[in-house]
């Protein structure tokens, strides 16, 4: 069972939704925020949405011998390592701790958004979404997700395109 949040975690929560939310509007970009029941999971936000899983975007912190990387893929997907080892030619790659997370990132698993951009990371987007006009991902709050135009995002990320994950078995 999650502890209780404390007001001064509602309002770092709060500070980063207002600083995406910020950013997209000092950008131009059209999005739309979905407010919902507190989710931890890619899965569980299609669920609460009642959208497919391959519209919604999980995102995954890697570690490569040359740093951090976000890979953004359809929730009904898991991650190539291969292929994202290739597209960023290293020697090393795996999935990220939440030490990474918390200390590289400053936020906390769940809480990923996929603008690696704003971290300062390379972002790999599957292909998956190629053929999706929009996603929903999460905005760095539990009950809360962007919903963006795929086009938008890739202006503003210009994150790596490739076919980055596996069907899931």
């Amino acid at each position: 069972m999650p502890k209780k949040k404390t007001k001064s975690k509602i309002k770092a929560l709060k500070t980063k939704l207002n600083k995406l939310a910020k950013y997209l509007e000092k950008e131009r970009v059209k999005f739309q925020l979905h407010t919902h029941k507190v989710v931890y999971t890619a899965y569980d936000t299609a669920s609460t949405l009642k959208r497919k899983l391959d519209e919604i975007a999980k995102v995954v912190l890697v570690r490569t011998d040359k740093g951090l990387a976000l890979v953004v893929l359809p929730a009904s997907r898991y991650v190539d390592m291969a292929a994202v080892k290739a597209a960023l030619k290293v020697k090393k790659v795996a999935i990220a701790t939440e030490k990474d997370i918390t200390k590289y990132l400053k936020t906390k698993v769940g809480l990923l958004h996929p603008f690696g951009n704003l971290y300062k990371i390379p972002t790999l987007i599957d292909r998956g979404f190629s053929k999706a006009n929009k996603m929903i991902a999460a905005a760095g709050s539990y009950t809360e997700s962007l919903e963006i135009a795929l086009k938008d995002f890739e202006n503003l990320v210009k994150p790596i395109k490739g076919a980055f994950s596996k069907a899931k078995k």
